[in-house]
């Protein structure tokens, strides 16, 4: 398993709230989050998050779909718990996607509108639904998906981490075949870039953090209107034989 990431300020924000965490040495996990909060809480956020969820994983002794869901669990109280100790923090959270890979299996832990997605034979196919109002609208036959894309509130997120003490935490398990390649996102990228374009750079002729870098200089060329942070993970022998 290897991690290609690039996190960009984007060209409004005077603060980048995004955080990831790249796998270390014989690891085989990682995450994004994107923070939300006033007074610099959504930088704390998804950085505390991130943090949490790397060591209550290397807790683990398989790093399967239930280890994650812990990992993202104990992620959640982390930042419950400095949002109450902090009066400055009250209130903050984060998005917060992350994928594990044990046994030959993908799994993908998932809160908020942080996207996932699956990159196989040369097709593209979105593993997450965001935890939106307009993603809510969209699937109750309300709203078209292009009309979602630009409703005024588009950014309310129904689903965070770090918001209550418990959090609802969406799971999904893939089995990888050879060639597979994942890319999560936060929306500051999502919003700018579509899957076919995401699609079409994961597929030129450059080394994978170019290829990163690229999908983050299209969402800057299409406005940067947030934060954004891009993540493409490959495979070298993981897939079950």
């Amino acid at each position: 398993m290897k991690v290609y990431a690039r996190s960009d300020i984007g060209k409004v924000r005077s603060l980048n709230e995004d955080a990831y965490y790249a796998p270390g040495e014989g690891e085989r996990f990682c995450a994004i989050a994107d923070g939300m909060g006033g007074h610099n809480a959504g930088e704390v956020a998804s950085s505390l998050a991130a943090k949490s969820f790397a060591e209550a994983m290397r807790g683990e002794a398989r790093w399967n779909g239930p280890a994650l869901r812990r990992a993202v669990e104990r992620a959640n109280a982390a930042v419950f718990a400095e949002s109450k100790r902090v009066n400055a923090y009250n209130g903050m959270g984060t998005t917060f996607t992350a994928l594990s890979v044990y046994d030959g299996d993908a799994h993908i832990a998932h809160v908020g509108d942080s996207r996932a997605y699956l990159i196989r034979n040369g097709a593209i196919m979105r593993l997450t639904i965001d935890h939106t109002l307009v993603e809510e609208m969209v699937l109750k036959g309300l709203i078209t998906p292009r009309e979602a894309k630009y409703h005024p509130k588009r950014n309310i997120i129904t689903r965070a981490l770090g918001t209550s003490e418990r959090v609802d935490v969406d799971l999904v398990q893939i089995e990888l075949i050879p060639g597979d390649v994942f890319f999560l996102c936060t929306d500051g990228l999502s919003n700018h870039v579509g899957e076919r374009e995401i699609l079409a750079i994961s597929q030129r002729e450059a080394s994978w953090e170019e290829r990163a870098s690229a999908t983050v200089d299209a969402a800057l060329a299409d406005g940067g209107t947030d934060n954004i942070t891009a993540m493409f993970i490959t495979f070298d022998g993981e897939a079950r034989q």
